[in-house]
């Protein structure tokens, strides 16, 4: 059954699919689905919407991939929509939604067989070449898909696309396995007309020129290329105000991101590191890119016309949907502001003891360039105990210091985690004060929980440090405890386990039997590295280190083997000559003749011992040594 058109278009005469109503181009995958693997558009359309408001044109509009039907909400009402996908229940589920909102049309097919009749006002891509086609069509490079992109768009239209980066953080420190390569996905590595790699940084503008577009505004895309959870602006990465933001949230992203995969080193230090040498924009995983054709972009530039965007745009992607908030810097009257946009529409979210008041947020970036728990990394990295120190220290005194949490202050010190605080030159603060929690709880409580969570979260990525390879959680804590002078407790430990609990089952929904296994996998969690590092989030080196530190050990317990064995022959061998020696008088005649002058005495002695013993009545023998065991021990108490 057809879809009757809509106004303004003309008769098309693609097959259309009769359960959903799709038009089909050809190249259509029956049995594939992108949808199903949990693709999202991430931070990217949040992006889009603040661009259509700041003025660029959306009456027409063509989506292409899974990724960017996410972005279809976030168009105005009026919008024309195309939607273009390779995979038939992914478009047959997208049906819904082209049926309860006016003006979407869903193709599907691949990207080469898709002809257009009409140019578009604005043109979103967020997936690569290998997405946008199927195993039926002609191969097309990056360049290419760019000049094809170009070549919809009309005169004053925008492309809003992502490119990927060949140097890539995810790409360049991901330790490759076989199995990825021979994935369904991976059909495209080896057929004709794709690249053998994505682009370089410095192949970007030249691919953009060869197809006559000029970018407008470049967002670096973290934690990798298949998510957008973070976008960073290019013109913005390296000031001061943004770049701790930026570092402390990429940072954050990276590890979560590679908790389930191997990597060839410690994710989280190495973004930190990547954004304080300003190589981020170089080394993002992929960039997102605003770009018009290059007449419309030197006209907008004459007119000085070009939107403001944010500078940094962030998604929270744990946890139940009505907890989560979009983070964003931005200018604000010449000055960086920072705001946090909940997906709902309260102002604050209440259960039981946690609370989220998405009003309390600093609007001026934290003063400061690392979070502590970076700091501290980098210390137990080194080895510099007298920094670790310093630094545990420090955060213990701010920490429990009584006046400088009151309020609501003082219910968000159970969040105030090395993770969640910036170190500025003169104090600490933290990053995000929307959290609480109101249970009540000592200082010494939330110092463990601080240190509790670093000591976690640190042994779980893989990261150096100068204890034994085989510490606990627990067992670090109680290290980095000892050195504020407080003395540890495992009831510390399960009032934490507790509360986390609790925060685990409300954030990502859950009831009682969730919770009680929560608990119970905290504390086991806090008592076992082996536990605490689930999946292979060790940095290859990492792992190399570790194992020569093991190997080192071992070799130590050898040598200790080694030498009691020694020891325990020189032993055997004197036992052996004492043996000897006893065997050797016991044989002389010297030794027999004095048993036999001996034999009467002992004879009589023993026949003496056995009449006494007969005389006594059956149970006084016991009687008397317990007589004697006490009147022992009164006279050492009386002693």
């Amino acid at each position: 059954m057809h879809r009757p058109q809509a106004e303004g278009q003309t008769l098309s005469t693609h097959q259309v699919d009769r359960v959903s109503g799709a038009r089909l181009v050809g190249g259509e995958m029956l049995l594939w689905s992108d949808l199903a693997r949990g693709s999202s558009s991430g931070a990217a359309t949040y992006l889009l919407r603040e661009a259509v408001r700041n003025g660029c044109s959306a009456g027409r509009v063509l989506v292409l991939g899974p990724r960017a039907t996410d972005v279809i909400q976030g168009l105005p009402g009026e919008a024309k929509i195309d939607v273009l996908l390779r995979g038939l229940p992914d478009a047959r589920q997208l049906s819904t939604l082209s049926q309860l909102r006016p003006g979407v049309t869903i193709y599907c097919g691949a990207l080469d067989r898709f002809e257009p009749e009409h140019n578009y006002d604005l043109v979103v891509s967020l997936d690569g070449p290998e997405t946008l086609l199927s195993p039926d069509s002609d191969g097309l490079s990056h360049q290419e898909v760019l000049r094809r992109l170009s070549k919809w768009l009309s005169p004053e239209g925008t492309l809003f696309a992502t490119v990927a980066n060949d140097l890539g953080f995810d790409r360049l420190f991901r330790l490759e396995v076989r199995d990825l390569y021979d994935a369904d996905d991976k059909w495209y590595r080896g057929a004709p007309g794709f690249d053998d790699r994505p682009l370089y940084y410095s192949e970007l503008r030249d691919a953009l020129v060869a197809a006559d577009l000029e970018a407008e505004s470049v967002y670096a895309a973290f934690p990798a290329a298949e998510s957008l959870s973070m976008l960073v602006a290019r013109d913005a990465v390296n000031d001061p105000a943004v770049r701790a933001s930026a570092a402390a949230l990429a940072a954050q992203e990276e590890m979560e991101h590679f908790a389930d995969q191997p990597s060839l080193l410690d994710p989280y230090d190495l973004a930190l590191r990547i954004f304080q040498s300003g190589l981020a924009v170089e080394l993002a995983p992929a960039w997102l890119v605003i770009a018009r054709h290059s007449s419309a972009a030197a006209a907008a530039e004459a007119d000085d016309a070009q939107p403001e965007l944010p500078a940094l745009i962030a998604t929270g992607d744990s946890g139940r949907p009505e907890w989560r908030v979009l983070t964003t810097i931005e200018r604000r009257d010449g000055e960086w502001a920072r705001e946090v946009h909940p997906t709902s529409v309260a102002t604050e979210m209440r259960e039981r003891n946690v609370v989220r008041d998405f009003n309390r947020i600093d609007p001026a970036p934290p003063p400061g360039d690392f979070t502590l728990e970076a700091l501290l990394r980098r210390a137990c990295a080194s080895g510099d105990i007298a920094r670790i120190r310093h630094l545990v220290q420090r955060y213990a005194d701010w920490l429990l210091d009584e006046k400088g949490w009151v309020g609501d202050d003082s219910a968000s010190r159970f969040f105030a985690v090395p993770s969640n605080v910036i170190v500025g030159e003169d104090s600490l603060v933290c990053f995000d004060r929307t959290w609480q929690f109101t249970a009540p709880m000592t200082g010494e409580v939330l110092l463990v929980r601080g240190l509790r969570d670093f000591a976690r979260r640190l042994l779980r990525s893989g990261g150096e440090h100068p204890w034994a390879a085989v510490i606990s959680p627990d067992e670090l804590t109680q290290t980095l405890l000892s050195m504020t002078g407080i003395a540890w407790s495992g009831q510390y430990a399960d009032q934490v386990a507790r509360a986390e609990a609790e925060l685990e089952v409300v954030i990502g929904g859950g009831d009682a039997v969730n919770e009680s296994m929560a608990y119970s996998l905290n504390l086991e969690r806090g008592r076992s590295q082996l536990v605490a590092t689930a999946g292979p989030s060790r940095g290859y080196r990492e792992a190399l280190a570790a194992s020569w530190r093991m190997a080192q050990a071992l070799n130590e317990r050898d040598a200790q083997v080694e030498w009691l064995e020694a020891t325990l022959r020189a032993r055997d061998r004197r036992v052996g000559t004492l043996e000897k020696q006893v065997s050797s008088i016991t044989g002389s005649m010297s030794f027999r003749i004095g048993r036999f002058f001996t034999w009467p005495v002992r004879a009589l002695v023993q026949g003496a011992r056995r009449v006494a013993l007969s005389a006594i009545p059956a149970g006084y023998i016991t009687r008397a040594k317990l007589l004697v065991r006490r009147l022992a021990h009164r006279l050492e108490e009386e002693s």
